[in-house]
């Protein structure tokens, strides 16, 4: 089924994804030859980076990824590939700075595909959900890499579980469904969590420092959906 709001030419986006999905392949395959990883690494990487296309196909729809979308997808396949080295985590001082510095590229570029948007003129809402669902994502595979090194424990995925747990909430409480005003906290909030979390998995950060920091942005982000949930409810309820 061809996603609401396009026309029935031939996929025009089919070519971006194409592109994606062979860069991806060189670069996770290139990893895994080189530091001698794992073999799930690039099938992996290539499962995780099928259920991108598929959300970006269903939030784009048939047209040309605009330039601050092709920012994203590529902010997208780093994420992708830090999925693919998850079996990796631990395996020895060649993997150890992967996380670090393929999350710290992410979080730059997360302000870059903005950056660009504004400057060209090229913001669409669908680039936009694009932009906020890999944000999702990428919270949710940093703190899978801090239980995979060990670094905290199961708890610490919370932090990336929060917003689909929002979002099933929503079932249950329609009103949760509700467009969010713009927020100065939950940008800012959201920014310090991707942030820290990448700065956790430096290779040098103290590993005992690691727990109560993640707690304290788990109590943080805790902290902006709680009230997300009240204000929408409430508005609900009047």
């Amino acid at each position: 089924m061809v996603p609401p709001g396009t026309d029935d030419s031939p996929l025009q986006i089919l070519p971006d994804l194409l592109v994606a999905a062979i860069v991806l392949t060189a670069a996770a395959g290139g990893l895994q030859q080189t530091l001698d990883l794992p073999a799930g690494v690039l099938p992996l990487a290539l499962a995780a980076y099928a259920a991108l296309a598929l959300l970006v196909w269903r939030l784009v729809g048939n047209r040309v990824l605009t330039p601050a979308d092709r920012v994203t997808m590529g902010r997208g396949l780093l994420v992708m590939l830090l999925v693919g080295l998850l079996p990796a985590a631990g395996s020895g001082p060649n993997v150890a700075m992967l996380p670090f510095a393929l999350g710290m590229t992410a979080f730059v570029l997360d302000g870059i595909d903005g950056w660009v948007a504004r400057r060209l003129g090229c913001q669409t809402p669908a680039g936009a959900r694009f932009d906020m669902e890999l944000d999702a994502v990428l919270l949710l595979v940093l703190a899978l890499w801090l239980l995979r090194l060990d670094l905290a424990g199961a708890w610490v995925l919370a932090i990336g579980g929060w917003r689909y747990a929002f979002i099933l909430a929503g079932y249950w409480r329609p009103a949760l469904r509700r467009p969010l005003p713009p927020s100065q906290r939950r940008r800012v909030i959201c920014g310090v969590q991707t942030g820290a979390l990448v700065v956790l998995l430096a290779p040098d950060f103290p590993a005992a420092w690691v727990p109560p920091s993640a707690a304290v942005l788990l109590i943080l982000l805790s902290y902006s959906f709680i009230v997300d949930g009240v204000t929408l409810s409430r508005t609900a309820d009047h």
